[in-house]
């Protein structure tokens, strides 16, 4: 057997004035974290010739780890459909396109504080938390193609936060704020149970028409939700108006072109379980909505899985299901990959099936693409 290695940067055995404050003391569930690893210097880690910070950004860079922050993944890769929006977040890092180099590196990433909404700096070293045991990453991995970004944006989201276990848990709608600013987000789910329309809410309180108060970590801050009324764009709504699911997917398809960011929460459950590989208790990317797909009665929904992989079994817009078969020409129109990557199409009847949540940020992004 021939094994190819190559070591992208010079190896250091000092960090020096580089070192950030935070890595060494990070934990994780009570447990302390093994020895972190700098990629590209020969330590088993992103020992590629193709290593970069930022290259062609893509959902498919995120594949999570073993931090429970579906949410902040979820919401990235949301936000990664438009490439602006994450060198945005990288802009004060120095020389940022040449970015990791062979000295040792420093990233600064700026999020919002959510008690102030003002933007802050976070600035962390280049060395990437391990598990307690040794064996990988505790976080997200570097990308298939050797980009770095989604780590160090998830590092420096732990440690805006308070550490790994303050990022454990939380909706989506939290992550848009943090990296984005935006306060006009809504989560949509049913009312009365699996069967009942659907009602807005949001962080507005009806009683004293002030937005309740967030901190940087989900776990603290506001717990709750209000009703609201319904975005104006997709044709707007009263507080408490429900909505069908027609009604809902009208709205989602008006979100997507208007550049809204959206992602989706499963049925309540352990993500160890799975309804026909749509994993429960999980938050998922919406990527697309498309109605009367190529002319035909068909609405879809493409969904991505911050697992990188895990895809719904057997759907009938699956990878190689037999809906791409009966309709060519909307396969011609949306042209589907079969391939592992988490990221698969639904039916808008399959949708509303699995998917019990939508998250909303009602911010337009076309200025990112």
């Amino acid at each position: 057997m021939i094994v190819a290695q190559y070591q992208r940067l010079a190896p250091l055995e000092d960090l020096g004035e580089a070192c950030d404050e935070h890595t060494d003391a990070m934990v994780y569930e009570g447990d302390e974290l093994a020895k972190p690893l700098s990629p590209g210097r020969g330590q088993g880690l992103g020992d590629v010739p193709t290593l970069k910070l930022i290259g062609d950004v893509d959902p498919a860079d995120i594949t999570q780890g073993s931090v429970g922050d579906c949410w902040l993944l979820s919401g990235i890769a949301s936000l990664a459909e438009y490439d602006g929006a994450i060198a945005r977040l990288f802009r004060k890092t120095l020389d940022l396109a040449a970015m990791p180099k062979d000295i040792p590196n420093q990233y600064t990433v700026t999020l919002y504080n959510l008690q102030t909404w003002a933007e802050v700096d976070v600035v962390i070293d280049e060395r990437l938390a391990c598990k307690p045991d040794g064996t990988g990453l505790l976080g997200c991995e570097i990308s298939r193609d050797g980009e770095l970004w989604a780590c160090y944006l998830e590092k420096a989201v732990a440690v805006h936060c308070g550490g790994w276990d303050k990022i454990d848990g939380g909706q989506c709608t939290h992550a848009w704020a943090l990296l984005l600013g935006c306060k006009e987000l809504y989560t949509i789910s049913r009312k009365y149970g699996p069967k009942s329309k659907f009602c807005c809410y949001g962080l507005l309180n009806p009683n004293t028409g002030k937005r309740e108060r967030l901190r940087n970590s989900p776990h603290d801050g506001f717990q709750s939700q209000w009703p609201v009324a319904w975005p104006e764009v997709g044709g707007g709504g009263a507080m408490g108006k429900e909505q069908s699911e027609d009604e809902l997917f009208a709205k989602m398809c008006a979100w997507d072109d208007s550049n809204y960011l959206m992602a989706a929460g499963t049925r309540a459950g352990s993500d160890q379980n799975s309804t026909h590989g749509v994993v429960d208790g999980h938050a998922y990317s919406i990527l697309e909505c498309v109605n009367d797909a190529a002319g035909t009665p068909i609405d879809l929904v493409q969904v991505r899985n911050p697992w990188g992989s895990g895809e719904i079994a057997d759907g009938i817009w699956g990878d190689g299901g037999v809906g791409w078969k009966e309709y060519p020409q909307i396969a011609e129109l949306l042209k589907p990959e079969a391939k592992e990557d988490g990221i698969f199409w639904l039916s808008k009847e399959e949708f509303f099936t699995y998917f019990a949540t939508i998250y909303l940020s009602a911010c337009n992004m076309a200025e990112f693409r």
